[in-house]
């Protein structure tokens, strides 16, 4: 028999090499069975998370005991959880990471996070932990907002004041009709369509409504896009025609930034797409927003003549200060959630002729109108009922003083500080002894401010609210007159009860048409004095939905 060399012999080699291979296949076998369990407990987690980060951006003020009860509900008691309050921005400019600012006073998105583990089966045996660690994280947002607009509400406006003051501002002829103005009062537009309509005239590279309102237009660009808009809707063509009236010869003026007279608010960060519906605005509002930015100065002089019976002859000097906020859609407690009214000087010469040959006497009235103002306090949108909106404002009408006084013409400057009414105004001169003077002051307003709620019903009919002030029982013209301490100084041929009374008896008769006076004034720039005309221009109720 021939021995064989150990070291030769290769029986049995294929069966060791085998089982090394099937070692090594049951291995990774076993560690495939444990990553795909892994991958299935990572995606039951995820879904449990977005589930969470749902329900509680629905309810942002209760996030935290909402997202984990429902992460409890699905068997993550037991869990890591992290629930953040914050808000969100989809700005595609912003990066993914940075699109979530963590702030529980203005929050309308939540993050939750949530580390839990998952067993493995086979991986002990290799020497590995017998549990994972598997950490997820979801983020939702809600969009629950609202549009508003404090002015001087739906009132007819004097044609002849009006007409004048955009005369001066717009340094063209302006003549419209009492149905034009009322045509413009009572039209709304939809604010995305205004855009649409006024972008292609700005050459824009890029057509967001982002990129719009970012950009400058001209006062002829403007009305013209108003007038676009107003075609479109119903009963808008009177509105229509009047604003190319306006439109006609205008010169360039001032560049307008869009978002000063249209702003997107908070909604904005939401980049709404083209075709979407927008906030309603008021065609008055928008254009005198464009007319006082277009205008570029801060005092402006209008002559109205003798339109005014018993009068014959009327100067209005008018300066603005800080002009007329819109707000778009804004939310609750935002930097943008409270809008004013324009702040305005106003001073009226009225020249009166008297009888008995006494001459003409001139009533200097001055007004100080500071800003009403109206914040956004609530919008509910409940999800059981879209029908059932409601949004609550506060509102608070401007401070007012008004007198007949001895007023420098530089205290017109809104920057000057409030001029002394105690000097009487020199109202008649008889003779170079024989002068009748005049004072009187009003102050009107309300130093807090009044909840108004809106709901269904007033949100979709854009029904006017109106607060108003306790100062002021009648109109204010009225109220200095009848208040007014005449006095004559020097010696003439009539006694001086009898020239006061004479004078008095002149002023009441006028008081009322001066108050048309200065109320359409004050009309045309967006304020009603001693109160707060407060509109909900729409809501925007978006349900929760996950961003990241």
């Amino acid at each position: 028999m021939h021995g064989r060399s150990f070291g030769r012999d290769r029986h049995g080699a294929v069966a060791v090499l085998t089982a090394l291979g099937l070692t090594v296949l049951m291995a990774a076998a076993a560690v495939g069975i444990d990553l795909g369990s892994m991958v299935l407990a990572r995606r039951k987690a995820q879904g449990a998370v977005d589930l969470a980060a749902t329900l509680a951006a629905a309810n942002p003020a209760k996030a935290d005991p909402v997202a984990r009860r429902s992460l409890a509900d699905n068997g993550y008691a037991s869990a890591l959880i992290t629930v953040q309050p914050g808000s969100y921005s989809a700005d595609a400019k912003v990066s993914l990471d940075a699109r979530f600012s963590a702030d529980s006073a203005l929050a309308s998105a939540v993050r939750v996070a949530m580390t839990t583990s998952t067993p493995t089966f086979f991986a002990p045996a290799l020497g590995l932990n017998r549990e994972v660690d598997i950490t997820v994280r979801g983020t939702a947002a809600s969009a629950q907002f609202a549009a508003f607009t404090v002015g001087s509400g739906l009132a007819s406006l004097n044609p002849g004041v009006a007409n004048a003051i955009l005369t001066a501002m717009l340094g063209k002829p302006v003549s419209l009709s009492v149905m034009d103005y009322n045509a413009i009062l009572s039209t709304r537009v939809d604010a995305f369509r205004f855009l649409d309509a006024l972008a292609p005239s700005l050459a824009l590279q890029a057509g967001s409504y982002q990129d719009i309102v970012r950009s400058t237009a001209t006062i002829e660009q403007v009305v013209l896009a108003l007038k676009a808009t107003a075609d479109g809707t119903a009963n808008g063509a009177v509105a229509a025609s009047a604003l190319r009236q306006i439109a006609s010869g205008l010169r360039s003026g001032m560049p307008i930034r869009v978002d000063q007279i249209v702003d997107l608010g908070d909604a904005g960060t939401l980049n709404p797409g083209a075709g979407s519906r927008g906030p309603t605005i008021d065609l008055m509002n928008t254009l005198s927003d464009a007319v006082v930015i277009a205008n570029g100065q801060r005092q402006v002089s209008v002559n109205i003549g003798a339109s005014i019976p018993g009068v014959t002859g009327t100067k209005l000097t008018l300066a603005i200060g800080e002009r007329r906020q819109s707000s778009g859609y804004v939310r609750p407690g935002s930097a943008a959630a409270t809008v004013t009214t324009a702040q305005v000087r106003l001073l009226i010469e009225a020249d009166i002729t008297l009888p008995l040959n006494l001459g003409s006497l001139t009533l200097p009235i001055y007004v100080q109108a500071a800003q009403a103002k109206a914040t956004l306090r609530s919008t509910t949108c409940p999800w059981s009922d879209q029908g059932q909106r409601q949004v609550v404002l506060d509102a608070q009408p401007g401070l007012a003083d008004l007198a007949v006084a001895t007023i420098p013409k530089a205290s017109i400057d809104p920057t000057a500080a409030t001029p002394s009414f105690s000097q009487p105004a020199t109202l008649l001169r008889v003779a170079p002894s024989l002068v009748v003077s005049g004072r009187s002051s009003l102050s009107i307003g309300s130093t807090y401010a009044q909840s108004v709620t809106f709901g269904e019903d007033d949100i979709a009919r854009h029904t006017v609210k109106t607060v108003s002030s306790n100062g002021l029982t009648q109109s204010a013209v009225t109220s200095l007159i009848q208040n007014l301490d005449l006095s004559v100084s020097g010696i003439g041929i009539l006694t001086p009860g009898l020239l006061t009374g004479t004078v008095a008896t002149v002023l009441g008769t006028v008081a009322p048409a001066l108050d048309g006076v200065l109320n359409s004034t004050l009309r045309t720039l967006g304020l009603r004095l001693g109160n707060a005309d407060v509109t909900v221009d729409g809501t925007r109720c978006d349900q929760a939905v996950l961003v990241q």
